[in-house]
């Protein structure tokens, strides 16, 4: 089956402004005057693979192998700018179910363009794309794929994984973590549609997808990869810029720490404002 040239749009940009009056106002002003710099870091990041799937779209890359790798990688990609542009209109709880969806895109990605590539091949020779004729249809066998061994092999893209797993999903501390933070052990105080500015929220989102980011730039390009790498300059800029941003000693980040009761997260530096006393939570 030939592989036909991929159509590339490689366009990134932040959120638009909401309407004035918008709940997601005082969200938006909020993060471009505290997490500016932040934002667009992981916005040139993708800028950068971006630049890289370009790249990528070229004759002698036309195979399975990179349609598969690029189909995923595409989905990893889309998911992590809509994360973005979602954390800027303050619908943390919307961003945080992306940036898992990326974690497994990402995933399939370095495996399909390594050692699952076979897997793709096999489906496409089984009619995984056919005519589905009872139906007047076009078929696309579902095919069922997960790479929960990539997700084991890579450290970041694990962790990542991981910790937006267990926020995303309705684990009764995860929801009140997002949507009920000002509980305590006297009263729960849920919201409804809450679009406010949260810092916490907003670094742990933002931290996570600049670890994504370098992990893609990281895994493009190299022996095992069929697609095109990234500008060297370029990766190195950014990784370093990623670094320092990650190693501020009062970003807000959860951590992994051993309890009697086991293996649990700890939320540092948790606080809604700049200006607000950083606290602890135990997931």
């Amino acid at each position: 089956m030939r592989v036909s040239p991929p159509r590339i749009n490689t366009a990134v940009h932040g959120a638009t402004r909401p309407p004035t009056g918008s709940p997601a106002a005082d969200a938006y002003r909020q993060a471009g005057f505290v997490l500016d710099p932040e934002i667009a870091l992981v916005l040139q990041g993708l800028d950068i693979e971006g630049a890289a799937a370009e790249a990528s779209s070229g004759a002698k890359f036309r195979n399975q192998r990179v349609a598969a790798a690029m189909s995923a990688w595409s989905r990893s990609w889309l998911s992590r700018l809509q994360a973005v542009q979602a954390l800027q209109w303050g619908n943390y709880v919307a961003a945080i179910p992306l940036v898992r969806a990326s974690c497994d895109f990402a995933a399939a990605q370095v495996s399909l363009g390594g050692t699952d590539s076979s897997e793709w091949q096999q489906w496409l020779d089984e009619d995984g794309i056919g005519p589905a004729h009872d139906l007047h249809a076009t078929e696309f066998r579902l095919h069922a794929y997960r790479s929960a061994e990539a997700l084991a092999r890579y450290p970041t893209l694990g962790g990542v994984y991981r910790q937006s797993s267990d926020l995303a999903l309705p684990h009764f501390g995860a929801t009140l973590l997002t949507v009920g933070s000002e509980s305590t052990p006297g009263r729960v105080l849920v919201s409804f549609g809450d679009r406010d500015f949260h810092l916490g929220l907003a670094e742990i989102i933002l931290g996570w997808l600049l670890a994504l980011g370098e992990f893609h730039l990281n895994n493009l390009g190299v022996e095992d990869s069929p697609l095109a790498a990234p500008d060297p300059g370029h990766r190195e800029r950014f990784s370093a810029s990623a670094a320092t941003a990650l190693g501020s000693p009062t970003r807000c980040r959860i951590e992994e720490v051993d309890t009697p009761g086991g293996s649990r997260w700890l939320v540092t530096g948790w606080r809604r404002r700049p200006g607000d006393a950083p606290h602890r939570i135990l997931l």
